[in-house]
């Protein structure tokens, strides 16, 4: 890609990136550094043409959450998926692939660095790109502390 001048990558992040997951610490500090390297990353490369984002594709129905609705540690530390699943809360495969082909040909190149979820209204985000950049929104940062990057 920084051959080519172009291109655009994508990572995959989820629950407990941008808040606190309790017992899931683990996966949740993992999703927040792959948000942060997405950052880091298309700070480095978006002056050679490659941008990164970073997709929470949703609370989609996987074998995982499956998992965690029906085992007893499931229902005893993540009691709230089985509500967020019984009040809708249930994201179909196919909107996080459509918003991650959208931005894999460039439809959301002014959210470079940033989170794009699979519950976006992908026409509703295209209207708020330029709000969302001039907020510094979808980025982690700290909500009362000011830091100039490096």
């Amino acid at each position: 890609m920084l051959a080519l001048g172009s291109g655009r990558i994508v990572n995959l992040v989820g629950g407990g990136t941008g808040n606190s997951f309790p017992h899931g610490s683990g996966y949740a500090s993992s999703k927040t550094a792959i948000m942060r390297l997405t950052e880091c990353l298309n700070d480095t490369t978006i002056r050679h043409g490659v941008r990164a984002f970073a997709v929470d594709p949703g609370l989609v129905r996987t074998a995982m959450t499956e998992l965690q609705l029906s085992s007893e540690a499931g229902r005893a530390y993540l009691p709230g998926i089985q509500k967020l699943f019984d009040d809708g809360v249930n994201i179909e495969p196919s909107r996080a692939a459509l918003l991650i082909a959208d931005t894999a040909v460039g439809h959301f190149d002014a959210l470079a660095g940033r989170l794009l979820r699979g519950v976006d209204d992908r026409d509703g985000l295209a209207e708020e790109m330029d709000a969302i950049v001039a907020a510094d929104g979808r980025a982690l940062r700290f909500s009362t502390v000011e830091q100039a990057k490096l």
